[in-house]
Parts: C-alpha cells; sequence; structure tokens
C-alpha cells in the first residue's frame, strides 16, 4: 500500500501539468501571449506599444534571413590574392 500511494504522490505533479496543458491548447484560455508580457512604467503607460523600430529590426531580420536562403554565404569582397 506504502508504495501505490508513493507512487500517487510522485506523479501527481506531472499528472496535473499534463491536465492543464491539454485544457490549454483544447481552450485557448490558459495559453500564454506575448501581450500578457507587455513592459509598463508608472505614470507613462506601456512602452514599446506603437516602436517604428522594432518594425525596421524585424523587417531587416527577415532581409537577412531570405537573402542567406537564396545565396547562404557572405559575398566576397573581390580582392582574394596579394596583388601589387
Amino acid at each position: 500500500m506504502n508504495i501505490a500511494l508513493t507512487f500517487l504522490v510522485l506523479s501527481a505533479p506531472f499528472v496535473l501539468t499534463a491536465l492543464l496543458t491539454w485544457a490549454a491548447h483544447r481552450s485557448g484560455v490558459l495559453r500564454l501571449t506575448l501581450d500578457q508580457f507587455r513592459l509598463a512604467a508608472p505614470m507613462a503607460g506601456r512602452l514599446f506599444e506603437d516602436d517604428r523600430d522594432l518594425a525596421r529590426m524585424a523587417h531587416d531580420a527577415d532581409a537577412i534571413r531570405t537573402r542567406f536562403e537564396r545565396q547562404p554565404s557572405w559575398p566576397n569582397a573581390g580582392a582574394t590574392g596579394e596583388r601589387r
């Protein structure tokens, strides 16, 4: 009996985690999103809410990613040997 009770106590957190994960994916209520973790300052409101720099950085990262998908090596400088 003690072994069964020990197994039940030790497996309870894993079962609870599995149930919460299943409920979160099923209903979408417990799902975490980035909007839940926005930075805010006292008497200033939310920070970086409509920041054009973040949009520009995301666009630049997409441009770099797609460039390396097409040509996956750095461009060559042109002069490859010693010239005099």
